[in-house]
């Protein structure tokens, strides 16, 4: 396996032109690069911060988040030894064809099989510019663009970490590919910007693991992950988030599905202080097939805040989402989901679903489902729910012996599993079911 050491060198500008500048100079970047960042810095500070007067933003308060108390890790120009914690993951499984491991924006170790295909690129999206600089350029940003959001703009302008993952024209990957981000720096702003490419008529497994020390100072992260599935493709992928209870995490994900393309998307939330996460979805071409499933855990005094769209181009195209997030403490979880089908997009099959249950009664959930139709051929359906654990439920559990915190996690488990077994993809579907139980020992914080 190739391994490196991380770094954790920082700005002293803070968010500034300067140090969008000194990223791209001490990356050796093209200018092609360096413009667009510089472009999505001006776009940055064209745009208001999101504040509760905002549609997107009633229900997050960003009122306690001090930019300036962040600085972005910049450049490999001192070594830093590989997290402690980094190291049980450093081995490749024998179910995975690949893994790439970033700490703090640096490449830390990759490992890939031989016989993963032939052109199949799994390495950092930094050296995939300098590697690959014509794949990357035509698709970087093409996806989600600066201007999708503030936090967007953010991330094009100071991204210096995530992945690139190519898959070329009619090959499939047999086996799983994993992805695992960690920030180790100590109240550092990290910028991960993850591009997956699956050309027309190939396949992929790609699992998306980010995490963090559990510190005590607050940390900040803003994510960006651009899927674009060409025509008759199919991409399985799970994002699974465990940051830290101290880090602000702002997440923008988006896919481009082709004609008769495939994506089944898979969304695991645990951790952070605040998450703020748009996942999208465009069925560009007729044919095109989405299912998304979504799980959300939240305690203590966290905020999960995911807002959802189906966005239907093309006719003959289908989706299905499903999202449920189980809310205690004084925790709380919001959801807002939009189905929108273009005039063109005739024939649409849609459906959105939103399921929360609460464990305490300081615990909140908010759903909100939409629909846009333009056409007037199509079925989309809709539906939402919020409710208390029934005690009927723990006190037959308890009457059988067990405690009443296994009881509870024991309804927790029954109520995503009707969610996780629609995962097509056995280690998939391990992988979520394992980290909401990791979650759920642990205990509420």
């Amino acid at each position: 396996m190739e391994q490196r050491v991380a770094t954790d060198v920082r700005t002293t500008e803070g968010f500034s032109r300067a140090a969008v500048e000194r990223l791209s100079a001490a990356r050796q970047e093209p200018d092609w690069l360096r413009e667009w960042r510089l472009a999505a810095w001006a776009t940055y500070e064209a745009t208001p911060m999101p504040t509760r007067q905002d549609e997107d933003w009633r229900r997050t308060d960003l009122r306690a988040l001090r930019l300036d108390q962040f600085a972005p890790v910049i450049a490999p120009a001192a070594e830093a030894p590989i997290a402690p914690e980094l190291r049980p993951y450093l081995a490749l499984e024998a179910d995975t064809g690949g893994l790439l491991v970033l700490q703090d924006g640096a490449l830390v170790a990759r490992e890939l099989r031989a016989a993963l295909g032939a052109g199949v690129v799994l390495t950092s999206l930094a050296q995939a510019v300098r590697e690959y600089p014509d794949l990357v350029r035509r698709h970087l940003g093409s996806v989600v663009p600066p201007g999708a959001s503030k936090f967007a703009a953010l991330n094009a302008a100071f991204w210096d970490g995530g992945a690139f993952v190519y898959v070329p024209r009619n090959v499939e990957v047999a086996l799983p590919l994993a992805v695992l981000t960690w920030q180790q720096a100590s109240g550092a702003a990290l910028f991960p910007r993850t591009l997956v490419v699956v050309e027309r008529g190939a396949s992929l497994t790609l699992v998306a693991d980010r995490r963090s020390a559990d510190q005590e100072v607050p940390a900040l992260c803003s994510d960006v992950t651009e899927l674009v599935v060409a025509d008759n493709a199919e991409l399985r992928y799970a994002a699974l988030q465990r940051w830290g209870r101290h880090t602000w995490y702002f997440g923008f994900e988006r896919a481009v599905l082709g004609r008769d393309a495939r994506l089944h998307w898979g969304v695991g939330a645990l951790g952070g202080r605040l998450s703020k996460t748009y996942l999208q979805a465009a069925l560009a071409a007729p044919g095109a097939v989405l299912r998304v499933v979504g799980a959300v855990l939240a305690d203590g005094t966290q905020h999960f805040d995911h807002q959802t769209l189906q966005h239907h181009v093309a006719p003959h195209t289908a989706s299905d989402l499903g999202f449920r997030a189980v809310v205690a403490d004084r925790a709380r979880s919001v959801f807002s989901g939009l189905i929108h089908v273009e005039k063109q997009a005739q024939q649409t099959d849609a459906y959105l679903q939103n399921r929360n249950l609460l464990l305490s009664g300081t615990a909140k959930a908010d759903s909100i489902p939409r629909l846009e139709i333009e056409a007037n051929d199509v079925r989309c359906t809709h539906g939402a729910a919020v409710a208390p654990v029934d005690p009927e439920q723990v006190f037959y559990l308890r009457t059988r012996g067990l405690p009443h915190d296994e009881a509870e996690r024991l309804i927790v488990a029954g109520f995503f599993e009707p969610l996780l077994e629609t995962i097509p993809v056995e280690g998939l579907r391990e992988r979520l079911r394992a980290a909401l139980a990791e979650k759920m020992e642990r205990g509420h914080g």
